[in-house]
């Protein structure tokens, strides 16, 4: 950090100002200048850190440029609970608290703040004492605005992006400019979209640019900033962003580049995006993996050029309006989700990402490897009537099924391409028993996601994967995954839960008709169907799954968030595929119903068109 003279900063009188409408609102002008003149003027470059967590408060800071992220220290890492704007005083109650830091303060963006010492401070209040009460008050007000946050303050969307070209690629203007004008028709309002090159930018010193972003900025708009061309020009837009948008050409090498290097030291994870071009949207994808290592993108996009809808979702996304499909587990009763799909395609509602547990996630993953609806339920057919994959008992040592058959189909079906290959963003939800937590499926192949995903415990052996975990079926945890896409992306979701609100479940059967063990060997060396409705463990186990989704979804929506109940086909079990393709027509007419009756849903056919 460079420290200037006292006083330096009084030409403009920014600090001045600064007191006299915040904290110290209301004190004697002549105390304010008091202070300002006393002040010291700070360079933070973006990266370092101005305070640490436990250190002395002996020091006032206000910051003047830039942008400073509030930092917790745990012993699992930081944690980012909160940034501090241009305007705002830095650390003001430990300093009259006259305790510690109780945060680490870092700077975001290339910053210039302004200190006060405690003995500056102290030998300014013995010469104009009026200040005590003004700042005891300030004070308190300040504290009581503080703990009314309670929960940690939400990651705001990037407003200032600086997009590099990625590995051996090239900057493209013209992709750069669609992407541009996708923004522009993504947001509702007439807030400014602009695309800024070096050429643009008048030239100078460091202090300039920042100047120059300030005051674009404080409109309010999106900022997509080229970095290509000189590095110094590149490593100052990259300090002074608040997110990185990759750009790859996928026939590129993968190699990552100094600029991106940079970009990566000055933007964390959660606000950098990858995107991988191709030319037409009839190409296969792959090699996804070689260029997310080193990059750690938050999210990536497949974007082919001669699809307009590519860019409008990458717009979504940026823009903080990308929908979410969240599809429930439920057996059989899953058939509906594709129903919802084709409803939703049908009204012009965007899909942007996929996730699902268990059936949801095996149909999300049909969908979001570009498969139609009519094909996937051809392959649901295939798998569960003429294969019986769901149908074929084994010794009860590690389950009930043999899954060898089922195995097959699903690695037939879905193959062994990478989840990350995909063109739609997807991802699978499974309980891991070797961790005791969920675990969210986005890397590897696709198969193995949705295998572990669709675990019923004891029914089929757990999944095991690469590194050892143990994995059944997600629903266990998380029926309704809308918490693990919400951590993904801002936004709508849509949430399918599968069984009807107020839907009872009741049989005719009677508890002491229950087959005992006898009866059931017998029955099942001659092949021979039970006539009672005596529910089988694996419908039990589903059940139990569908009932803990409906109780979880209660909480965990939100004002943004469309729950869609489609109606169930009137007596339809978990293992009824038979009637799969009756399920998914009459899902499909409930969401062209939908569309009309819930002004949120048809909200939403605008940003697919």
């Amino acid at each position: 950090m460079a420290m200037g003279q006292p006083g330096e900063h009084d030409a403009d009188g920014s600090l001045r100002d600064w007191m006299q409408s915040g904290l110290f609102a209301n004190v004697d002008q002549a105390a304010i200048d008091a202070l300002s003149q006393k002040a010291h003027r700070l360079e933070v470059p973006a990266g370092a850190t101005l305070v640490r967590q436990g250190d002395a408060a002996d020091t006032l800071y206000f910051l003047e440029t830039g942008r400073l992220r509030v930092l917790i220290e745990t012993p699992m890492g930081s944690k980012a609970v909160a940034q501090i704007e241009a305007g705002e005083p830095v650390g003001e109650l430990a300093f009259f608290g006259g305790g510690t830091r109780t945060a680490t303060l870092q700077a975001s963006r290339d910053s210039v703040v302004m200190a006060l010492d405690r003995e500056c401070y102290d030998m300014v209040v013995a010469a104009y004492p009026q200040l005590v009460p003004a700042i005891l008050t300030a004070v308190t007000q300040r504290l009581a605005a503080v703990t009314a946050k309670t929960p940690p303050m939400e990651a705001r969307l990037p407003r200032v992006i600086a997009v590099v070209p990625s590995g051996g690629s090239r900057t493209d203007p013209a992709l750069l400019r669609r992407l541009a004008d996708a923004i522009r028709r993504t947001i509702p309002d007439d807030r400014q979209v602009m695309l800024v090159r070096e050429s643009d930018v008048p030239p100078g010193p460091a202090s300039a640019y920042q100047a120059w972003l300030r005051e674009h900025e404080a409109r309010r708009g999106y900022l997509l900033i080229d970095a290509s061309g000189d590095a110094e020009w590149g490593a100052l837009v990259c300090r002074n962003a608040d997110g990185l948008l990759m750009v790859a050409d996928a026939g590129c090498s993968p190699a990552l580049a100094p600029l991106e290097m940079a970009g990566c030291a000055a933007i964390e994870p959660p606000n950098r995006t990858l995107l991988l071009v191709r030319e037409r949207a009839d190409q296969p994808v792959n090699g996804t993996a070689a260029w997310l290592a080193g990059r750690d993108p938050h999210l990536h996009h497949h974007v082919a050029r001669d699809s307009e809808a590519d860019f409008e979702r990458v717009a979504r996304f940026l823009t903080g309006r990308a929908v979410g499909l969240v599809l429930a587990g439920g057996g059989a009763l899953g058939c509906a989700h594709l129903g919802i799909v084709r409803g939703l395609q049908e009204a012009g509602v965007p899909i942007d990402l996929i996730g699902g547990t268990s059936a949801g996630a095996a149909m999300g993953a049909a969908i979001a490897q570009g498969l139609t609806v009519p094909r996937t339920l051809d392959q649901m057919e295939a798998m569960f009537i003429d294969a019986k994959a769901m149908r074929r008992f084994t010794v009860p040592i590690h389950s009930l099924l043999d899954p060898a058959v089922f195995d097959a189909e699903l690695e037939e079906r879905y193959g062994n391409a990478d989840i990350a290959d995909q063109p739609i963003n997807f991802f699978a939800i499974s309980t891991n028993l070797s961790t005791n937590d969920l675990h969210v499926h986005r890397r590897g192949p696709l198969w193995h996601a949705v295998r572990a995903s669709g675990s019923l415990p004891t029914i089929l052996p757990p999944f095991i994967d690469t590194d050892g975990n143990i994995l059944v079926d997600g629903g266990v945890l998380d029926n309704v995954p809308v918490v693990t896409m919400r951590a993904l992306k801002s936004g709508p979701n849509i949430v399918v839960t599968l069984g009807e609100a107020g839907q009872t479940w009741r049989i005719k059967a009677a508890y002491h008709s229950l087959r005992r063990r006898g009866q059931l060997i017998r029955d099942l060396l001659l092949r021979r169907k039970s006539d009672s409705d005596f529910p089988s463990i694996v419908e039990i186990m589903q059940r139990s799954m569908v009932v803990a989704s409906r109780i979880a979804s209660r909480s965990m929506l939100r004002e943004d968030d469309i729950l869609l109940s489609p109606p169930i086909v009137q007596g339809m079990q978990i293992l009824d595929w038979h009637l799969g393709r009756k399920q998914a027509e009459q899902a499909a007419r409930y969401v062209a119903e939908e569309v009309v009756a819930n002004p949120a849903l048809a909200a939403l056919q605008s940003s697919g068109r």
